[in-house]
């Protein structure tokens, strides 16, 4: 899972750093919503499809984490 972290400097506004926390959070959701629909695209597939990429259906989550996070 992602996390955000606020990035403007202590001296700037409230509105910077809560547009700042709101663009952190919108995308988290983004990459939340990507990791599901791979999952989901994954998932949709046979036994044989998914051996034919090399992935078992145990290996889906972790496969659909390193291509969204990148981990």
């Amino acid at each position: 899972m992602a996390y955000s972290t606020l990035s403007a400097p202590a001296s700037a506004g409230f509105s910077v750093r809560l547009r700042g926390m709101a663009a952190g959070l919108i995308q988290n959701w983004k990459l939340r919503r990507e990791y599901q629909r791979t999952v989901r695209e994954l998932r949709a597939l046979s036994s044989r499809d998914l051996a034919d990429i090399g992935l078992s259906r145990c290996a889906i989550p972790g496969a659909a984490r390193e291509h969204v996070y990148g981990k």
